[in-house]
């Protein structure tokens, strides 16, 4: 069982998070349909039917955590699409092809290349959307509750804006790492 305070800000949470993603894809289409196909896992042909349906699932899931709508279904339905972008970085990763923009960044963050630490963000992605399937414990939330769930809700958001930019810094310090073709590197 889990406290129904921790099952509500997970719901918000992902809420949010696939609000935001499907809206990514959504408003540039092409562009994700571009990056979907970089991924080289789906025959062309059905490239742009997945992106629309991605990004419709993401806004029904959205949806459906923001208004609690079978919060079991939703959370094992969001650990599902998960573990297949997750899937598709690590095919990717295991290709050498990590210059592919994993399709996350959404615009101003700029571009997010594959790595395995994508993997591990989404592992705990998955692992948080399982435990929001959990039964909640029999307890009514209370006005203190809700300024809780505020403030933890603001918290996690920030977590979550500061990891994508340590993973964007990450990138940006080992290319920079990277010896140019040109220079005399020993």
């Amino acid at each position: 069982m889990l406290d129904p305070l921790v099952i509500k800000v997970l719901s918000l949470a992902f809420a949010v998070l696939l609000a935001a993603a499907a809206w990514h894809k959504l408003s540039d289409q092409v562009r994700f349909r571009g990056i979907l196909s970089a991924y080289q896992v789906l025959p062309e042909a059905l490239v742009a039917p997945a992106a629309w349906f991605m990004a419709l699932l993401e806004t029904a899931l959205a949806v459906a955590w923001a208004l609690g709508w079978n919060l079991g279904l939703a959370a094992w339905a969001t650990a599902c699409l998960l573990f297949l972008y997750t899937l598709a970085i690590g095919v990717n990763l295991l290709r050498g092809r990590t210059y592919i923009d994993c399709g996350c960044g959404f615009g101003a963050a700029g571009v997010q290349q594959l790595s395995g630490r994508l993997l591990l963000r989404n592992a705990v992605l998955i692992a948080l959307a399982l435990a929001a399937a959990l039964p909640p414990a029999p307890r009514e939330l209370i006005l203190v509750d809700y300024a809780g769930l505020a403030g933890a809700c603001l918290v996690l958001a920030l977590l979550y804006a500061g990891a994508n930019q340590l993973l964007l810094n990450a990138q940006a310090i080992n290319s920079w790492r990277k010896p140019s073709a040109g220079s005399d590197a020993t």
